[in-house]
């Protein structure tokens, strides 16, 4: 891809009053934009940086004189916003509007007034994030497959124009809505979810999911098919951007650096045996009570047993060396609820029996949940609109040499595919780069 990915340009950036009445155009005020995404956020979040030398918050209005008179209007926060964002190199754009992407002023802080200047910075949330606080999910969800009832609170409930990314649940559940937000109920069926996978099974390692936002859409989606870079409901795996990284220094117009790591890549976790032993990732006990039937049942899980049929960011499959042989010893205790009779008696009458696998599946989601999680790198790339958070990237590491022999060679324990968790669009008055923490739950490529 020929070009600079540092180029970008704002083409719009108007707030409107609460009446509606007036719009400022406050575009040349712009002197930086911070753009958030993150797996575990419901939300997108943008912050900008104004440094407004002109007064333009000030209005001006014609008298019964016909003379005009200035008319001062300070922001108070709620003001709806119109921001619009083009990247030549990768013909993508930011475009935040009042009919597809409605966002608002939630907070103005580190404001600064001088004799010639007044310098402030103003954080923006999407409606849905004020909607969330107003209304409820109430009432009862029949037994039915969660990502209808995923479906049925976006669109019913939130009532939100943006797209969905559903992926399908293989499983049913059967709830109530309890009053509380619609963003608190959907990331607690996330971890209920099971994907529609041709393995799936109790021992499968598959159940999980998260629900989160970026540029695209709402996105419910499972960690196993995000992992391995697959669309939702697909068996093909996306193409990976790639990136590289190198201590030579490069044009910062060439071709070669628009896939360039800028930064040297941190891993911000590699390896922690004790934190994993202290989440139950290697193994758990895990007791499940039934407020039905005031019986319970003790269920352990073991990694060891369920690792080859999950899906992985690598592509060999091999089972992870457990040290100490801590998967046949549980380092975690933990006690849990059936809650779904309490929902529908008539369904399941006795989850605790054999044949019903829901204590399976919630007993390896937090063993998957850690797992997807286990290595955290943090790197800082040319600005790159197209990526987004659940996106997989390929990263192409040399290998250490201290002589030229080995000179060029690739690294495929630390190269590979990883996963966007959270990414960050830094835009100044020259420039723009993407930070992005990625992460993988297996080594290699």
């Amino acid at each position: 891809m020929e070009g600079s990915y540092f180029n970008y340009k704002i083409n719009q950036f108007l707030i409107e009053s609460y009446s509606g009445e007036n719009v400022f155009d406050m575009t040349r005020c712009v002197a930086g934009i911070q753009y958030f995404e993150d797996l575990f956020s419901p939300s997108v979040f943008v912050r900008l940086l104004l440094v407004d030398t002109d007064g333009i918050l000030t209005t001006f209005s014609k008298g019964k004189d016909g003379k005009s008179q200035k008319q001062k209007y300070g922001l108070r926060g709620g003001e709806r916003v119109s921001l619009k964002i083009e990247q030549g190199a990768t013909k993508e754009s930011i475009f935040l509007d009042e009919t597809t992407s409605p966002y608002y002023i939630y907070k103005i802080s580190g404001s600064t007034t001088q004799s010639t200047k007044e310098i402030l910075t103003i954080d923006l949330a999407p409606a849905e994030v004020f909607k969330n606080e107003t209304i409820r999910v109430n009432g009862k969800y029949k037994e039915q497959s969660i990502d209808q009832s995923v479906f049925e609170i976006l669109n019913n409930v939130l009532k939100t124009p943006k797209k969905k990314f559903i992926e399908k649940t293989q499983n049913a559940y059967a709830f109530y809505g309890n009053t509380k937000r619609p963003f608190t109920v959907l990331t607690w069926l996330a971890p209920k979810s099971i994907p529609v996978i041709g393995k799936s099974s109790p021992t499968s390692g598959t159940a999980g999911f998260l629900f989160y936002e970026n540029k695209r859409g709402y996105h419910f989606r499972s960690l196993d098919n995000l992992l391995k870079g697959l669309d939702p409901n697909s068996t093909e795996a996306k193409s990976a951007q790639k990136y590289f990284y190198s201590e030579v220094v490069n044009n910062s117009a060439s071709k070669s650096q628009n896939r360039k790591i800028l930064t040297i890549p941190t891993f911000e976790k590699n390896v922690n045996v004790f934190e994993n032993m202290r989440i139950g990732m290697y193994s758990s006990s895990n007791v499940f009570f039934d407020l039905n039937t005031k019986t319970s049942e003790v269920y352990e899980y073991k990694l060891s047993e369920s690792y080859e049929t999950m899906r992985h960011t690598s592509s060999k499959n091999e089972k992870p060396e457990i040290p100490l042989n801590l998967q046949n010893n549980p380092s975690r205790l933990m006690v849990k609820l059936i809650d779904s009779i309490v929902a529908d008696p008539k369904v399941n009458s006795n989850p605790l029996k054999k044949e019903d696998n829901r204590i399976k599946y919630q007993s390896q989601s937090v063993a998957r949940y850690n797992l997807a999680f286990s290595q955290v790198l943090n790197i800082t790339i040319p600005l790159n609109l197209t990526l987004s958070v659940g996106d997989v990237i390929n990263l192409d590491f040399g290998n250490i040499t201290k002589d030229n022999s080995n000179k060029g060679l690739r690294d495929d324990i630390k190269s590979g595919l990883y996963l966007i968790k959270e990414l960050c669009h830094d835009m100044s008055k020259t420039q723009g780069f993407t930070g992005l923490k990625i992460v993988r739950d297996s080594y290699g490529v």
